[in-house]
């Protein structure tokens, strides 16, 4: 089986290598040589072999994309820079992003604790509320589509399959998705707003806590009857770590009506945060019990390493390199993106390589030649 062949440029922009491959196509990591920005280019190129007629749907689907993150403009959703059409066909430039997916943390076997959940349904709850604002709902918001970069930043990825105001490809009564995290109307194929993204958002913070999705099955079909019809295990039976509250929150965030749900991303992080608070507040309290009789009250341990967990009024965390998200991103960084080396990375470690033993075999000579002198 022959390799397959990486083509040279999309347009103006430079390939440097594969950054990923899915059904919507493949995503490589692109070079603009007239500012020279690196770019994140998603195209379709010849090699998927798709039939005529699907080949069509995708090249819409992808020119949706571009649509609907060109008029997107938000901290927290991948920003697009340029579309266009090439040799090997349709393609966009969007900004390139130095991090890994909140699939690929949750694959090494991580759960998140409260603060990091709180802090992730935040900002992505942000990004949701202003798609959402615009008429724009993502309805695939899943592990893989949220990456987290460097900063304390959290970006929503893949806007391929947007419901967009007046778009006929994705109408209402077509199943477009990934199913374990579809919002029951969504299933039913009824009309969808913000919320059905924030019930995926609820999965995704279901999973993410406790190792396992909310509404797990054999096969597509089981998975959609179980989001329909029936009730998750509280998340506190998989994580003793998690409390009532938490338990609470979760039913709002994955009531099978969305008007039961919260109305939101900013009410969803809001009863989120209240939680951590309140955690914190018991925290403090126990710290500050009065010690047995003949015991020394001992110091905290949070005053002798302090944890940025309580929000303050900003509703953040802090930007500083202890933050715990920032803590996940370096941990993976070395066990995930080490060994994605582009060819560009590649070429210049064999540069490297190929210098060290020309180097070794000069002096190799030379030693040779005083050694017979």
């Amino acid at each position: 089986m022959e390799p397959e062949k990486i083509p040279k440029s999309f347009g103006r922009y430079q390939v440097l290598g594969v950054l990923g491959r899915g059904s919507m196509g493949v995503v490589y990591k692109a070079k603009d040589p007239v500012i020279g920005r690196l770019v994140a280019v998603k195209a379709i190129p010849e090699t998927l072999g798709l039939e005529t007629g699907k080949e069509q749907e995708y090249i819409r689907r992808l020119l949706q994309e571009a649509k609907a993150a060109g008029s997107l403009q938000h901290p927290n959703i991948v920003t697009l820079y340029d579309a266009g059409e090439a040799e090997l066909g349709p393609f966009i430039a969007m900004e390139y992003l130095d991090g890994v997916t909140l699939k690929e943390i949750l694959s090494s076997g991580k759960k998140l604790s409260l603060p990091q959940l709180t802090e992730i349904v935040r900002q992505v709850g942000e990004g949701l509320d202003y798609a959402a604002q615009r008429g724009i709902v993502h309805r695939d918001i899943k592990p893989a589509n949220l990456m987290v970069v460097e900063g304390n930043l959290v970006k929503i990825m893949d806007l391929g399959i947007a419901r967009l105001p007046f778009s006929d490809l994705t109408r209402e009564g077509r199943l477009v998705g990934s199913p374990s995290y579809m919002s029951p109307e969504q299933l039913k194929g009824e009309k969808l707003d913000g919320r059905s993204d924030l019930f995926s958002l609820a999965v995704v913070t279901y999973q993410a806590a406790t190792g396992k999705k909310p509404f797990p099955g054999n096969n597509i079909q089981e998975i959609c009857y179980r989001i329909i019809n029936h009730d998750f295990i509280p998340a506190g039976r998989l994580e003793p770590s998690l409390s009532e509250g938490f338990d609470r929150f979760m039913i709002q965030a994955l009531a099978k009506n969305r008007d039961q749900r919260f109305k939101s991303g900013k009410e969803m992080f809001e009863s989120l945060r209240k939680l951590l608070l309140d955690k914190e507040d018991t925290r403090v309290s126990e710290d500050d019990q009065e010690p047995e009789p003949g015991k020394e009250k001992e110091i905290p341990a949070t005053v002798i390493k302090s944890e940025p967990v309580a929000y303050e009024e900003s509703s953040s965390f802090s930007s500083g390199s202890d933050s715990a998200i920032d803590d996940i991103f370096r941990d993976l960084t070395l066990t995930h993106r080490s060994l994605r080396l582009t060819p560009e990375k590649e070429n210049k470690t064999w540069q490297i390589v190929m210098g060290l033993i020309a180097g070794l075999a000069v002096i190799g000579i030379v030693v040779w030649y005083l050694i017979r002198g």
